[in-house]
This record gives structure tokens, sequence and C-alpha cells, in this order.
């Protein structure tokens, strides 16, 4: 009789845990990382509310948010910049605590990235070499040196961020060009969304979005985002998680 209560009492105990372990949920801890897409630069250059933090206040909303942090973002920041970022395992203060860039990525539930972008212009040059000067060949030169310098870097980043990463694709700043748009975007997001897959990360198309809108764009002489554009790629997000959930 006493070893049938023992049994008793360990089995609940263990369906006791099994629960708890199952359904509790202390929520997300999540990290925004790259550029300045990242850090929510708007149009006019200045600091604003960008992608993330529409993205941090859905969560609040949900009463899903435990942690959200956009301090690692960097403007203007390319690829290499965030390699060297998570090579030297960056330290920052916050709260009169120190940070690191890998503990945040591997405590990270959820993160969103955006880099790449200011490597894709800086070759193009738009600021000194005409674009009209440029052809399609080598537009997609470019985009297979990003992709191959995209896929090194989520290699790495894989190392230490182990739940879900969200990319965001590119979308196209230039207003007037000869290039076949349509064709190099179709291109660029075939291969990426590709390199994406391949180390189970989410992408997602930006491009359509802003094609769709122009006010989503509002200086010429700035590629960033209006607050409104931001809030688009935001919503975007969340319905790519929402399909997952």
């Amino acid at each position: 009789m006493k070893h049938k209560k023992l049994l008793f009492f360990l089995v609940l105990c263990f369906l006791i845990y099994f629960i708890y372990h199952t359904s509790y949920n202390d929520g997300i801890n999540y990290l925004s990382i790259g550029d300045s897409l990242s850090l929510g630069v708007n149009s006019y250059g200045d600091m604003n509310y960008g992608y993330s933090d529409y993205i941090a206040r859905y969560f609040e909303r949900e009463h899903q948010l435990k942690n959200y942090s956009k301090d690692f973002a960097t403007p203007g920041a390319r690829i290499e910049d965030f390699l060297y970022q998570l090579d030297t395992n960056q330290l920052i203060t916050k709260d009169n605590k120190t940070l690191s860039f890998k503990k945040c990525l591997r405590e990270a539930d959820f993160i969103t990235l955006s880099i790449g972008g200011n490597d894709l212009l800086s070759e193009i040059s738009l600021s000194t070499i005409d674009v009209e000067t440029l052809n399609e060949e080598e537009v997609i030169k470019i985009i297979d040196k990003v992709n191959n310098e995209l896929d090194t870097l989520f290699q790495k980043l894989r190392k230490y961020a182990t739940e879900e990463i969200v990319f965001l694709g590119y979308y196209n700043p230039l207003k007037k060009t000869s290039l076949n748009i349509e064709r190099i975007f179709s291109y660029l997001q075939n291969h990426i969304s590709k390199t994406c897959q391949k180390y189970d990360i989410t992408y997602v198309d930006l491009y359509p979005i802003f094609k769709e809108n122009n006010k989503y764009l509002p200086n010429p002489t700035n590629i960033h985002p209006s607050t409104e554009g931001y809030e688009a790629i935001a919503n975007k997000i969340i319905r790519e998680r929402e399909k997952k959930t």
C-alpha cells in the first residue's frame, strides 16, 4: 500500500512538473539588431519610432513581452561591421549592467535583423556613380557577393541565436533607372530567401510594401522609411509570425 501511495505521489509530481514546463511562458525576450532600420532612423535622419518599436508594442499588448532591446543596432552598419561586433562580443552598459552581444543573442526568443542594405548601396555607389552607368549583370554580381557574405553571417549568428530569427529583405530606393527593377528584385529575393531558409531564418520581403506606397519613402534624398513605412514593415513581420503560431 505504501509503495502504491509513493508511486502515485511520484506520478503526480511528474505530471505537475510536465504541465508547468509545457504551459508556463515567462514572456518574450525581443532583440532588434543590424543597421539604422533596426534603430528606427526616419526619412529625415532622426531617431524615431521604428518597426521594432511597433513589434515590441504588439508583444506588450498581447502580454507576451518580457524584454525588448535595440541597443546593439548601429546606424550605417554593414555586414563586416556586424561580423566584427559578433566576433569581438560587443559590450554595452544599460541600467548600470554590462551586457554582451553573444549573451543577449543566446537569451533572445525572437530576433529581427536588418543588414546588407548599406553593402548593396555602397557597392552600387549611388553618391558618386550615376546608376544609369550600371548594367543588370553588374548588379547581379553585387547581389551574389552580398548573399555570400550573408551566408557567412547567418552561420556565425546561429551558433548563438538558436530561437526565431526574422530577416528583413530590401526595398527599392531608386526612383528612376533604366534597370529592370522587377527582374533584379526577383533574383535578389529568390537567392537571399534560400540562404535564409538554409539557416531556418524567416525572410520578409519588403519590396512590394514600398512599391505600392510612395508615402513610405517621402524624402528623395534619404533612403529611410517614414513612420508609416516602419509600421507597415512591423505589420508584415507580425502577420508572418502569426502564420506560424
